[in-house]
Formats: structure tokens, sequence, C-alpha cells
């Protein structure tokens, strides 16, 4: 508050409707105040006019004003001090002490026992902790149904007064309501791992296209023609992550000349673990691919294990690569190839951006995109075919 208070003598005022129809007087005061103020035309610390000047230039009673003054006092946006007079208060200043206050973002999580979730989530702790803020997290399991249960969840963070969220989206949806109405309450949201085609906001992602690209390409270039690509029902095409690899394999096999064939790619039905074993053993015996791409590393584990069974050589008859690199990755028989994403630092980023917003960032929507590496082991045959190569110089 200034030492000298300026007394705002008079203002611009825009005739009241006094007809019968109109608004009460008091409540067109009330907004009349409320733009002088929210536009700057009566800063911090000034005075209001009296309620007898206002009286006098608005043409309504004392207790008009009054009753319009006490509103403005209860939202916050003016005090009067005993003696002296009604003034506004530094209500922006104030609003934003209140909003951080509570440091706290909430995340909500798909499958928080899998490995790139752990990985994402101590991403996001490293980077609120830094920062000051807490962490209110919720998890939900990932088949496409869930979708529901994970709206309710992020409508329960909502509740906790959360100052913004990371969300890792269940499969296969291409929008959620959810985030329409938190972008209207003004809440923060940054996407991991995956997005909403049908939504435009902050994400942060692993560079999917550029992981199937690669690790196809990585198997023509070992001299396979016949590669197939295997996701499953969890993971839809259409979940961004699946497409965007499935993107990346359909693109490499056109621009190196090889047709796409649809019998080669395969996405395990909702059936039971025995059952799925069965399929996989048909599809690799009846199209028999020289090399997968595995949409990720647990189905890469499942079809080494069904051609293993079902005498199939890995990588000898035939090659194949998956893709998170798995901590297990390199601990199977033969070493598993797969494509790396920076779960932690995924995590990070969401947050750091996060927290941005929060507090005050503004910029169109970002669309954060990490490198992926191609982890090159013995299950695609790179060792094989260059041994090979060695051992026949001439061809």
């Amino acid at each position: 508050m200034p030492d000298k208070p300026q007394a705002e003598n008079s203002l611009s005022a825009t005739p009241l409707d006094k007809t019968r129809g109109g608004k009460a007087l008091y409540v067109q005061l009330i907004g009349e105040l409320r733009k002088h103020i929210l536009d700057g035309n009566l800063p911090p610390g000034a005075r209001l006019p009296t309620i007898n000047e206002l009286s006098e230039q608005y043409g309504i009673s004392p207790g008009t004003v009054r009753q319009a003054t006490n509103v403005l006092i209860e939202e916050g946006l003016v005090e009067r001090i005993q003696g002296s007079g009604t003034y506004v208060r530094d209500w922006q200043a104030e609003s934003k002490k209140e909003e951080t206050a509570t440091k706290r973002i909430g995340m909500v999580i798909v499958n928080l026992s899998g490995e790139l979730s752990m990985k994402i989530m101590d991403g996001v702790e490293q980077a609120a902790k830094a920062r000051g803020y807490q962490l209110s997290m919720t998890s939900t399991s990932e088949p496409h149904r869930q979708q529901a249960v994970q709206v309710n969840d992020i409508a329960r963070l909502r509740d906790d007064q959360v100052a913004g969220m990371i969300i890792f989206p269940v499969s296969d949806v291409p929008s959620n309501p959810a985030l329409d109405e938190l972008k209207q309450a003004g809440i923060p949201v940054v996407l991991v791992d995956r997005y909403y085609p049908e939504q435009d906001t902050d994400y942060v992602v692993g560079d999917n296209y550029s992981g199937g690209y690669r690790a196809t390409e990585h198997l023509i270039i070992l001299g396979h023609q016949r590669i197939g690509f295997v996701y499953e029902y969890e993971a839809r095409l259409t979940t961004t992550s699946v497409w965007d690899r499935w993107c990346g394999y359909k693109d490499a096999l056109e621009e190196y000349g090889l047709d796409y064939d649809e019998a080669l790619v395969f996405q395990k039905p909702d059936v039971s673990p025995d059952d799925a074993r069965d399929l996989y053993r048909d599809y690799l015996l009846t199209q028999r691919p020289s090399a997968v791409f595995a949409v990720k590393d647990l189905v890469a584990v499942d079809l080494l294990q069904v051609a293993q069974r079902a005498g199939i050589r890995v990588p000898e008859d035939m090659a194949l690569v998956g893709f998170d690199n798995l901590n297990m990755a390199a601990y199977l028989t033969p070493t598993l190839t797969t494509v790396e994403q920076l779960g932690v630092e995924m995590g990070l980023r969401a947050a750091n951006l996060l927290i941005d917003r929060i507090e005050g960032y503004w910029a169109p929507p970002q669309h954060i995109v990490l490198p992926v590496s191609l982890i090159v082991r013995e299950s695609c045959g790179a060792r094989l075919h260059v041994r090979r190569r060695n051992q026949n110089p001439s061809d």
C-alpha cells in the first residue's frame, strides 16, 4: 500500500441500465468497477472514489454503491481501511501466492510395475524435488477399456487441488475429455510416452518413428526381406507409440524397395497366455518371417520362447529385435537387440515443462521428441552375419 494513496476522484463511468428489465444496479456497478480494476485503470494501491462520489457519478443511491463495494471486498479485489477509504488490493500477486502455496503436481501412470513407467516416474520425482514440488500419483492398468478408470483418477487428483498433471495415456483412445475439463479449469497437463492425436497439448515422447525405422533398416541391411511386425491387443495401432513404430517399419521397407506384406503384420488378440503362444507359433510357422520387429521387449521375449520351442533358432533361422531395452534384454539367451528409450529423461523433461507452465511460462503446445538408440546384441544376427561374411569374403 502506498504511503500517500492517491484518490481516484472520478472514473470514466458507463451509464447504467436503469430500465425495469435491466440487471440490478449494484450488479452493474460491480461489473464496472471490476473491469476498471482488471484493466489496470485502478491499479493496486489506488483509492476508489468515495461512496458519495460514485453515487453521484453513476446516479444511484449510496446504499447501492455500498452493496457493490462490499461484494468486491468479499472477492478480494479491494479492501476498506477505516477512516481512510477503499483501496485496490494487489490481487495478482496474492492470487499467484495462493496458487503456489501448495506446490504439488499429480501424475497418472499406466502400469506402475512396468519398467518404462518406473523410469518415467523416477525422472518426474527428481525434477519435482529439485524444484520444490511434491508429487501425488495414481496408477491405471494397461487395457484400453480402462479409459474410464483413468478419467476418474484424473478427477480425483483434480479434487486434491494439484497445480498440474502429468498423464501417461491408456492405449487405443484418440482423445480424453478430462483434458478439455482441465484446460478449462486452468490446470496445465503434459502427456508422456503417448499423445492424443485429436487434442493438441504438451507431450514428451520417445522418437518411436525413428526407432521403428532404424530397427527395420538394421534387419534389411543384414539381408532380410521377409520382416514381420508383431504387436498386441493392449497396444493397438491406434495407440500413437505403436502407430509411429509401425509407420517407421513400413517406411523403411518401402524406401529399401521391399513390399509391405500385411500377412507379416500380426496382432496378438485378447486371449489367454497359452492361446497366445499357440497363435504366435502358427504365425511363425505359417508366415516364416526371416526376421521380426516386436513392438516391445515383452512381446519379443514371448516370440523368442515360442520360436525356441518350435525349433526355430534365433538368430540363425529368424532374427529378432524388440523395443524399450528392458533390463532383462541383456540377460536373455540370445541377448536381445532392441531400441532404447530414455525413460528417466522423459520424466525429467515432462515435469520441468509442467512446472514451467504452472509458474507462468506460456508458449504454444510443446511436442518434445526424445532420441532413441538401437542397441545391437545377439538376437538380430549381426555378429553371425559378420562371421559368415568373413568366412566367405567373395560373397
